[in-house]
């Protein structure tokens, strides 16, 4: 799930005293130089040094691998005048967005993935992207994967599109993998919910509904993140400053219309959670009452078995009134005999009917 990134209550957004980063790691920095007939790939050691071999003939993407270093961040939104308000958001939690700035477009979204190696997690990671006319920089909040590696290989091809043309088609191949990413976690928790809803038909437990739960919960997260996304990528395809081309809004409208089929596949799968919740219900209702019926019919078959136990415990003999069946020879033989065929024949009367 997301872990939320926030500043100290009452400090300034320029301090950027944050809570809930953990221990600040040096992020990874790679600076890909592109154009039609090339492209250049290098890991730069710092942010000073990937401005420096900033190619200003060819499209630059600059990207930040893990925001640990708050300085790091800082002295690239410095140089690219991005302001400290939307520093801070890069390195906070923040609801998907886009807001268009004086030299760029910046933009806030939300992508789910599923770790190849922990099956069922489903973790929530922000991705911050700024973009002008031939520069983009991408901010990828968890420093431990990259999120856009397919694209890195994209880019090595010589006949990939991302490479005909200009930076905001590298955006959109960007936001599109962010989208793509979705559809395998959504495809996981449509597998999970299936094993989950037969295993609460034949034995609901106490384990199975906190897996449901937890399924729940990711889907309210990713539906948080997807619903606002759909919103960016409108105003993005709206764009009129410029920066993006009417190339590039013909690919945006698809990444639209596959956010919004993100979009009805989650609330088709919250539904689904949702009934879940009844079928649990309703399966521990009539294992309940499947005890209580097989309970109470053995409760009645020993019933006239314990009133002639009863009868006859209370060894009644001599005087005018007694049990004449306790000084036959073969009146504890014959009552066994008469509780077994009342037994059997409740039985198999109970049987006739259906009830067991």
């Amino acid at each position: 799930m997301l872990k939320l990134v926030y500043l100290t209550p009452g400090t300034s957004p320029v301090a950027l005293e944050l809570q809930g980063r953990g221990e600040a790691v040096k992020p990874s920095i790679t600076l890909c130089t592109y154009n039609t007939d090339s492209v250049e790939e290098c890991v730069c050691a710092d942010v000073a040094d990937a401005i420096l071999r900033i190619d200003p003939k060819k499209n630059n993407w600059i990207d930040i691998n893990g925001l640990g270093d708050v300085e790091s961040v800082k002295a690239l939104g410095a140089h690219f005048a991005l302001g400290p308000l939307v520093v801070e958001d890069i390195l906070t939690s923040q609801r998907p967005k886009m807001e268009s700035l004086d030299n760029g477009i910046f933009l806030i979204t939300s992508m789910a993935y599923s770790p190849k190696d922990q099956e069922g997690v489903v973790e929530v990671e922000q991705l911050s992207l700024f973009f002008t006319k031939n520069t983009i920089i991408t901010f990828q909040q968890n420093d431990k994967r990259d999120s856009f590696h397919g694209v890195r290989r994209r880019l090595h091809l010589p006949e990939s599109l991302v490479r005909k043309y200009g930076a905001d088609f590298l955006t959109y191949a960007l936001l599109d993998t962010v989208i793509d990413h979705y559809f395998p976690v959504l495809e996981m928790i449509g597998d999970e919910t299936g094993v989950i809803e037969e295993a609460l038909v034949e034995s609901p437990s106490r384990e199975i509904l906190k897996d449901l739960f937890y399924y729940k919960r990711v889907l309210l997260e990713m539906r948080r993140g997807a619903w606002p996304q759909r919103e960016v990528f409108s105003h993005l395809m709206h764009e009129d400053n410029g920066l993006v081309t009417e190339t590039t809004r013909v690919f945006l409208r698809d990444c639209y219309e596959h956010i919004t089929q993100i979009i009805d596949i989650i609330e088709n799968y919250r539904d689904l959670t949702s009934g879940l919740m009844d079928v649990y219900h309703s399966s521990l209702s009539y294992r309940t009452n499947e005890i209580m019926r097989v309970l109470t019919l053995f409760a009645t078959i020993f019933m006239p078995l314990t009133f002639l136990v009863g009868v006859y415990g209370m060894n009644f003999h001599g005087g005018p009134f007694n049990m004449p069946e306790l000084e036959w020879r073969y009146g504890y033989p014959a009552c066994w005999l008469v509780m077994i065929s009342i037994s059997v024949s409740m039985f198999l009367y109970f049987r006739s009917k259906k009830w067991l």
